[in-house]
């Protein structure tokens, strides 16, 4: 496995009564968290750029004199650095590259490893910190400008992650990955055309990137467009079976286009691969609530209140449920927890229970 897969492998819908939950953290989104591990390329410990000759390092404390002892230190210390990286061993890789870097402070290739180490220990800002200066001491490598690129997004900065993507892209135009990440960069910073445009280069390169498929369908989503989603959320199914976050987004779109019975059989599939996951657990419960399956879609919001009691809008479709089977005290019970957890939309939890009396005394 190249370092570019290792890197990788380390990178819902709206508001509606009872509401549907998304999970959208840059930290957490599938777009980015499954990516990681194909980040970082292979380096061959024994002839790394920069050090493969003593007389290569640019340092201030190497003169035209030579010498051994502390080349040779350097050049060890880069070694066991780049070899603990493709060993996956990343605090011992950013030891042994923080002393490289020590002596030899001006070396691109140094910066450059160190930047993948730190990225792969989720050091997000250490490993910017790290590729910008390999790119100032001369670096014009893409694969690093990727992963710099995607360290923005994983801080959640799309704004500063597309110049060092248009540059990956340019230097090596026909990789998919770059015009992927160039492409997430585009969505999340608001730039749905760009996006679009860089989602399908992707699968022009990679008709197997099964991520691009997923990316493309997360536009068309966020652009209200569920039916133009839906054929990419099945092809990325397609290449990736255990894909459960695209099942869980499937699912989502056919709730929007009210293929109620889809939607739950996709719903049972995103639970099956990630159980643990509450958004698959409760959007289960709204579409059964959309059926009129009351008790049914109750039993789901259970459970999404079992794996997370803190969110305020599973709190909210408890009581929802609740008022529906004509358990006031149940749905009262929701709101007063729910005062504690969201007070605004405790407000309006109350005021539905206030109107569902003032229903039932008119009937």
């Amino acid at each position: 496995m190249t370092r570019v897969q290792i890197c990788f492998a380390l990178l819902v819908i709206g508001n509606v009564a009872p509401a549907v939950l998304a999970q959208t953290s840059a930290e957490k989104d599938p777009r980015t968290s499954q990516v990681a591990s194909l980040l970082i390329p292979k380096t061959d410990p024994t002839g790394a750029s920069g050090l493969t000759d003593p007389n290569s390092i640019a340092s201030p404390y190497v003169t035209n004199e030579r010498k051994p002892a502390v080349v040779k230190s350097a050049q060890d210390y880069f070694r066991a650095g780049v070899a603990s990286l493709n060993a996956r061993h990343y605090q011992d890789a950013i030891t042994s590259l923080e002393a490289a870097r020590r002596l030899a402070p001006n070396t691109s290739a140094v910066y450059a490893e160190l930047g993948y180490a730190y990225f792969c220990s989720t050091e997000y800002e250490h490993s910017i910190r790290a590729f910008e200066r390999a790119v100032s001491l001369g670096s014009t490598s893409p694969a690093m400008r990727s992963a710099l690129g995607a360290a923005y997004l994983k801080l959640g900065k799309p704004e500063q992650a597309i110049l060092p993507l248009e540059e990956a892209c340019r230097l090596e135009p026909q990789n998919a990955l770059n015009h992927y990440l160039l492409a997430l960069a585009y969505d999340t910073s608001g730039q749905l055309e760009d996006a679009v445009n860089q989602f399908l280069r992707s699968i022009a390169l990679d008709p197997n990137f099964y991520l691009s498929y997923f990316g493309l369908a997360s536009v068309y989503t966020d652009q209200s467009r569920p039916e133009d989603a839906i054929g990419f959320l099945k092809e990325a199914i397609r290449l990736k079976p255990d894909f459960g976050e695209a099942y869980l987004a499937l699912a989502n779109a056919l709730h929007s286009t009210g293929n109620y019975k889809s939607a739950i059989h996709n719903y049972d599939s995103a639970i099956r691969l990630i159980p643990h996951n509450p958004a698959a657990h409760n959007n289960l419960g709204v579409t059964y609530l959309s059926m009129g399956k009351n008790k049914e879609g109750l039993a789901a919001f259970k459970d999404a209140a079992t794996l997370n009691p803190n969110i305020g809008q599973i709190r909210a479709n408890l009581a929802r449920a609740y008022l529906r089977l004509r358990k006031k005290d149940a749905a009262l019970a929701e709101h007063t927890t729910l005062k504690t957890i969201d007070p605004e939309l405790a407000q309006i939890i109350y005021d539905e229970i206030f109107q569902h009396r003032i229903l039932k005394v008119h009937n």
